[in-house]
This record gives C-alpha cells, sequence and structure tokens, in this order.
C-alpha cells in the first residue's frame, strides 16, 4: 500500500529523471521540476530537502532501472562473446546521451551522492563486460594476450565516447561508427570457434 503522499513524490522522482537525462544536473532547476510533475512547491521540500536530495533519488531509480537491464542481457544462456556484442549493438539513444554517464563532466559529481549511482551503473556494466570476457578467455575464445579487464574498460570507453561523439557532432552516425569499430575490435581478438 502507497504511503500518504508518495504519489506526489513519485511524481517529482519521475520529473527528475526525465529533467536529468534532457537537461542535466546544472541546467534542471526545481520549478522545472515542479512544473513538469505538477507538484507544488511544498510536496517537493515535504519529500526532499533540496535539489541534491531529490537528484540524488531519481538517479538512485535510474541506475536500478538501467542495472537491471543490463543484468537481464549478460543473464542471458548466450556464448559469452555474443553477450558482450549483444551489449555492444544494443539500441541507444545516442543524441540524448547515456541516461546516467552524460552527467559525469558535470560539477555535480564531486558529490558522493550523485556521483555513486553513475559509478554503480558504469561499474556493473564493466564488471559484466569483464565476467564474460574472462568466461570467453577461459574457454580459448580471446587470442592470447587480451586480459578482460582493460579490454572491458576499453569497450565501456568507445560506448561512451560514442555517444559524446553523436553529441558533439549532433550525429547518431558518430556512435555506430564507434560501436562498428568496437565489434571490429572485439572480432579481432576473437579466436575462430571449431
Amino acid at each position: 500500500m502507497a504511503r500518504q503522499g508518495s504519489s506526489k513524490r513519485d511524481a517529482i522522482v519521475a520529473a527528475t529523471k526525465v529533467l536529468l537525462w534532457e537537461r542535466g544536473y546544472e541546467a534542471t532547476s526545481p520549478r522545472d521540476v515542479l512544473a513538469l510533475s505538477g507538484a507544488g512547491q511544498g510536496s517537493l521540500y515535504h519529500h526532499f530537502p533540496g535539489k541534491r536530495e531529490v537528484a540524488a533519488a531519481a538517479l538512485a531509480e535510474m541506475a536500478e532501472e538501467e542495472i537491471a537491464g543490463i543484468d537481464a542481457l549478460f543473464a542471458s544462456p548466450a556464448p559469452p562473446l555474443d553477450r558482450v556484442r549483444a551489449y555492444l549493438t544494443r539500441e541507444r539513444h545516442a543524441l540524448r546521451g547515456c541516461r546516467l554517464a552524460r552527467l559525469a563532466n558535470e560539477a555535480a559529481m564531486e558529490e558522493p551522492a550523485l556521483r555513486e549511482p553513475v559509478a554503480a551503473y558504469l561499474g556493473r556494466i564493466q564488471a559484466s563486460l569483464r565476467a564474460s570476457l574472462e568466461e570467453a578467455k577461459a574457454a580459448g575464445s580471446l587470442i592470447p594476450g587480451i586480459e578482460p579487464a582493460p579490454f572491458a574498460a576499453v569497450l565501456i570507453a568507445i560506448v561512451e565516447g560514442g555517444f559524446v561523439l553523436a553529441r558533439v557532432h549532433w550525429d547518431e552516425a558518430a556512435m555506430r561508427e564507434a560501436i562498428d569499430g568496437a565489434v571490429q575490435l572485439l572480432a579481432a581478438v576473437s579466436r575462430p570457434q571449431a
């Protein structure tokens, strides 16, 4: 059963999630949140002391949602390199940027409450990539000399960098090109399976 007033809190958090992805933290004001959520100022400050706290709640929910998607993708019974390829080629909104990591260059990332959900999301991706690459290495599916941890870091850097390229050039093709490069790199380090 919902708590009294929880629908207003939920509306505030939902609006903040939308605005953080569209505008980022610094360009989102409490007034924007109120306008989009339909909540009154009293509701906002009843549930949250300020902008940072509502943003932290929104980012925590966003991270939880995105991590669930990553967990589902990597829980697939597909071979490990197929899971990695599926992560690389999954549908993304290139021009909107990564839902969480697009905040990485904002000063707000100095705040642990805002940084931790973003770090948790990217950390989960990196750990999932590393685990799949370790599984592939153990199965002999990677060429010698490829270490899973740094290669996982390279792959996530390519994806996140693809978002940056797409936004800088305002062209989705820039991200597709980065992803195509990552897929080619994965193929280059993969051993043909008998």
